[in-house]
C-alpha cells in the first residue's frame, strides 16, 4: 500500500493509508461541483475521485448565448492520488470551507477561466440519503451544500469577462453512488415495497437574495406528496433558521420542462413564511455534458477507467427554454435527461434582490403540473 503526504495527518479511521478505502464498492466517490453565474451566464465545474476505479475526473460547462460547451477529463488517480488536477483542470483548497480556486487553463471549446470562489454562509449538512434495492445498499453518501460569489475570469473564444462576485455556489459530496463507477445493476424478482424509488419531482436549490442566503431541496412523488425537505436560511447578522416546507408554483417554457419562472413559499420552524419569485436568467444547462448519465463518448458514467491520460474530450450543442431533450449529440434522443440546472433571478420578501441556482426536473408522470 503506497503513503501519500497526507497520511502525516491524524485523521485515518480505518488502519489504512487514506487511498486504500475502507470499503471496496466501485460506486464509492468524493469529489465537488462548482457553479456561477450572471444574466445568460452559467458556468460549472467539478472533480471526482473514485479510488476503488483508480480514476480522477472532472468537467467544465459553459451554457451561454443558447448553446452549451462541455469538456470532460479523467487520468489515473494513482500514484498522483493527491494532486487536485487532470490536463488543464485543476482545484486548490486554498482556505478549506471559506476559499477555494479553479482553474481551467485550456480546453478544445474555446473556454478557459480562473476562479476564486468565496463562501458567504457556512455550509449545510444535508440529510445522508440511502437507499437499497433488492438487499443490496446501493446508494450512502453525504453531501454539504454552500453559498459562494465568485470572482476572477472566463475567456470564450479569446474574449475576457472579469468576474467581480457573482453569484455562486459549491457542495461536496461522497460515498456509495449507484450513478458513479461501472455499471453493476442490480436484478431479481419484485423487492420490498420500501426498496421502491418514488420520488419523480426533485427541487435542489441554494439561493441569495440582500439580507440573507438559503438553501433547500424536496422530492415529491408522483402525485405531489412530499417524501423529503430540508432547507436553512442563514442571514447576515449571524442567525440561522432551521426551514420546515415548501409550496411552489413553477412556469415551464410551453411543451418542454424547461424552468422559465414562478414562485415558491418557504416555512421556517417558527411558522412564519418566506415568499419568492423567479424569473430565467437566461442560457440553462444540462448535466449530461459534465459526464453524468453516461455524458461520456463511450456512453459511461463518471468513475470509468479510460486509460493513464490525460483523456479529454468535448462537445458543443443547443440548448435554452425552446429545446426539448437537450444534450450531447452521441446521445440518442431518447436517452438525453434534458435541462437540470436552471440560473434564475430571485426576489424575495421586501423586495431583496438576488440569484438562485435552480436544480429541477420532473422524471416521468407528475400529475400537480400535468406532466405524462
Amino acid at each position: 500500500m503506497q503513503l501519500h503526504d497526507i497520511d502525516d495527518l491524524p485523521f485515518h479511521q480505518t488502519p489504512t493509508p487514506f487511498n486504500v478505502l475502507a470499503t471496496s464498492d466501485v460506486h464509492f466517490s468524493d469529489g465537488y461541483y462548482f457553479a456561477t453565474y450572471a444574466k445568460d451566464w452559467y458556468i460549472s465545474a467539478g472533480l471526482r475521485l473514485h479510488p476503488n476505479n483508480n480514476v480522477i475526473d472532472g468537467f467544465a460547462t459553459l451554457a451561454h448565448h443558447g448553446e452549451q460547451r462541455s469538456c470532460r477529463f479523467s487520468r489515473a488517480l494513482r500514484p498522483d492520488y493527491t494532486a487536485l488536477k487532470i490536463g488543464p483542470l485543476s482545484l486548490d483548497i486554498t482556505t478549506p470551507m471559506k476559499s477555494v480556486r479553479m482553474t481551467l487553463a485550456e480546453s478544445p471549446i474555446g473556454l478557459a477561466f480562473d476562479l476564486i470562489f468565496n463562501a458567504v454562509a457556512q455550509p449545510h449538512m444535508e440529510v445522508p440519503y440511502r437507499h437499497w434495492k433488492y438487499g443490496r445498499l446501493i446508494n450512502d453518501l453525504v453531501r454539504y451544500t454552500q453559498i459562494n460569489r465568485a470572482s476572477g475570469h472566463v475567456d470564450c473564444d479569446g474574449q475576457r469577462t472579469n468576474l467581480d462576485a457573482w453569484h455562486a455556489i459549491r457542495d461536496h459530496s461522497w460515498g456509495i453512488r449507484a450513478s458513479m463507477g461501472p455499471r453493476t445493476p442490480s436484478k431479481g424478482a419484485p423487492g420490498e415495497s420500501d426498496e421502491a424509488d418514488h420520488r419523480r419531482f426533485r427541487i435542489w436549490v441554494p439561493f441569495e437574495v440582500e439580507g440573507h442566503s438559503g438553501f433547500f431541496q424536496t422530492h415529491e412523488a408522483i402525485d405531489g406528496s412530499t417524501l423529503d425537505f430540508e432547507g436553512v436560511l442563514d442571514f447576515d447578522d449571524g442567525r440561522r433558521v432551521k426551514l420546515v416546507g415548501v409550496e411552489h408554483q413553477i412556469k415551464y417554457q410551453e411543451g418542454t420542462r424547461n424552468v422559465i419562472g414562478g414562485s415558491f413559499r418557504l416555512r421556517d420552524e417558527h411558522g412564519m413564511f418566506h415568499d419568492y419569485t423567479l424569473t430565467s436568467g437566461g442560457t440553462s444547462a444540462d448535466v449530461q455534458g459534465s459526464g453524468y448519465l453516461g455524458g461520456w463518448h463511450d456512453h459511461e458514467r463518471p468513475g470509468t477507467y479510460r486509460g493513464i491520460g490525460p483523456v479529454v474530450e468535448s462537445d458543443r450543442y443547443p440548448t435554452g427554454k425552446d429545446v426539448v431533450g437537450s444534450g450531447p449529440p452521441h446521445i440518442p434522443p431518447k436517452k438525453r435527461f434534458g435541462q437540470t440546472e436552471f440560473p434564475c433571478f430571485l426576489e424575495g420578501p421586501s423586495g431583496a434582490k438576488g440569484m438562485a441556482h435552480f436544480e429541477h426536473y420532473v422524471f416521468g408522470t407528475y400529475t400537480p403540473y400535468g406532466f405524462e
